[in-house]
């Protein structure tokens, strides 16, 4: 009988180890858990993922602001081109861009009024959807899927 990654995949063949079954596993969850959130992003704010944790990230070192490489290494999902994100949201006036005034090369960005009144509009929200998509899991389960991430993010193994 075909377990739970295998009956979402429709997969009728075995997985090659159990390794390629956990990691196509994780990015099913990952890839469901986001979902509803992105779309309510998209409908509520007009925000990506990306937009969204780039503001929040700016949110957390407000009042300073940030050059775009110390956003990068921020961010959840890896984004290769930041520059283009903090574009977007300074076109809405949600960012600003100001020189470093003792290396005029950098610029840092930092979060507007406006941006920081949109994060408290969806604060609620963002403190309410773990809840809903992962609070049937009880505390004891929770505590042993963050263990279980935790020895994932801390010792992954690595590719070429």
């Amino acid at each position: 009988m075909p377990g739970i990654v295998a009956r979402e995949l429709k997969q009728t063949s075995a997985f090659r180890s159990p390794e390629q079954e956990a990691f196509l596993g994780l990015r099913v969850a990952a890839a469901r858990i986001v979902e509803p959130w992105a779309k309510f992003l998209k409908t509520t704010a007009e925000l990506t993922l990306n937009q969204y944790n780039v503001l929040r990230i700016l949110r957390g070192s407000h009042p300073t602001g940030l050059p775009c490489g110390d956003i990068a290494d921020r961010m959840v999902a890896r984004d290769p081109d930041v520059t283009r994100l903090v574009d977007r949201l300074s076109r809405r006036g949600l960012v600003t861009r100001v020189r470093n005034r003792q290396d005029r090369r950098i610029v840092e960005v930092g979060i507007t009024e406006k941006g920081r009144h949109i994060l408290r509009r969806l604060d609620e929200h963002a403190d309410r959807m773990p809840k809903a998509l992962l609070g049937h899991l009880g505390p004891k389960k929770l505590e042993q899927l963050l263990e279980l991430l935790g020895d994932v993010i801390t010792d992954l193994g690595t590719y070429p």
